[in-house]
């Protein structure tokens, strides 16, 4: 087989009659086949084994079949290997053993002893393999969706949770304001109710025993004093009217408001008392200006009632960069409660409309601070701060 043979006429176009006669009388079945991997020659067991159609059908394929026609073309000696044989839609994959037929042609032809028996296992591995490698590439892709899944969840629930503490915390800040609220409005009410039974209420009874002994024993000095009662009933409910909405507050400003407020405290009360302004005014909020006013207006009135024999009283409004800040003070005798929010007894209470308790709620709501300083020497320093953002 090692000799250069003239081609046949027989369709082979490569072999010779001779090799062709020779191959026929092999049992066992034999393909001739170009480095290429196109099939020259088939002998009969070999169509049998491949294809019962036309042999032009038969052609190997694929890289492993091309690399061992290469080697087996480079030798004289057989070697064993596999090829692929492509058959209409299908590639089956055969054992073989492989020599060089002639060794002058550009393209060699190779001598393939096929085994009778299509390497079966050796497909089913590799269909498992290539199989595998689907399922491992999907698993893959699965784990990693799942592990993205599982980080959006982590982050939902992260946030899901973050929410759910930030609105249980304005829950309560909001039933902590309300609450605020609640007492402040009771507190103005309790004081409008006392301020409105403790002067005018009495002095309405008053004049009313007044009345009737004027009409038993007539009197012009009796007149007199009783205009002089309806006028402190209509100054009494004037203020009531005032406290409950500072008129003057939304006409003139808040400086002008307190200067008049000082003023008329001063006036009334006869003691003196010094506003003073500190810092660059800047625009506040209506509820920060409605706070410090009625700060004022109870802080004097504590002076009233509680700091008997104070001979001066100071009023400072000092304005910074990020807040304001109001400071009363006064030379009388001191405060028994030292801090805002300490009992105060009951009987010294009553009477002091919002009490120290309620200026700290006003303040609270505000975000603002409360500070009573009182040494044992005497003298009462009320220091309220308050952001300019009013909360």
């Amino acid at each position: 087989m090692d000799q250069d043979v003239a081609p046949a006429a027989t369709g082979t176009g490569l072999l010779s009659a001779e090799a062709v006669r020779a191959l026929e009388a092999i049992s066992d079945p034999v393909l001739v086949a170009a480095c290429s991997g196109s099939v020259a020659y088939a002998n009969n067991p070999a169509r049998l084994l491949l294809t019962r159609e036309d042999p032009a059908r038969i052609h190997l394929t694929g890289r492993a079949s091309t690399a061992f026609l290469a080697r087996a073309g480079a030798t004289r000696r057989p070697l064993p290997g596999v090829i692929a044989v492509k058959r209409g839609a299908g590639v089956y994959r055969y054992h073989c053993r492989g020599c060089r037929l002639n060794r002058q042609s550009i393209d060699p032809l190779v001598l393939l002893r096929l085994l009778p028996v299509r390497d079966a296992r050796f497909n089913l591995l590799a269909s498992e393999a290539a199989m595998l490698r689907r399922e491992l590439a999907e698993r893959e892709r699965y784990q990693s969706r799942l592990q993205s899944l599982l980080r959006e969840r982590d982050l939902l629930l992260a946030d899901l949770r973050s929410t759910a503490q930030a609105r249980a915390r304005a829950e309560r800040d909001r039933d902590a304001v309300l609450a605020q609220l609640y007492r402040a409005h009771q507190a103005e009410r309790e004081r409008l109710a006392r301020e409105l039974h403790d002067e005018a209420g009495q002095q309405l009874a008053w004049l009313k025993l007044r009345l009737d002994r004027l009409r038993r024993e007539p009197s012009p000095t009796e007149v007199g004093a009783m205009l002089k009662q309806v006028d402190a009933i209509s100054a009494s409910l004037r203020q009531v009217v005032r406290e409950l909405r500072p008129v003057t507050l939304t006409e003139l400003g808040l400086i002008l408001a307190l200067n008049g407020l000082v003023r008329e405290w001063s006036d009334r009360c006869g003691i003196p008392i010094e506003f003073q302004l500190s810092g660059t005014t800047v625009p506040l909020t209506p509820e920060i200006e409605v706070t410090i006013f009625r700060l004022v207006q109870e802080a004097l009135t504590n002076v009233v009632k509680h700091a008997s024999g104070a001979g001066h009283v100071s009023v400072t409004l000092q304005y910074a960069r990020a807040d304001v800040t109001l400071a009363i003070e006064d030379d009388g005798p001191g405060l028994v409660a030292r801090l805002a929010g300490e009992p105060v007894p009951e009987e010294r209470r009553a009477g002091s409309g919002f009490g120290l308790a309620g200026m700290r709620e006003r303040l609270t709501l505000l975000g603002g601070k409360l500070m009573i300083e009182s040494p044992p020497g005497g003298g009462t320093t009320i220091l309220a701060r308050l952001p300019l953002t009013g909360g």
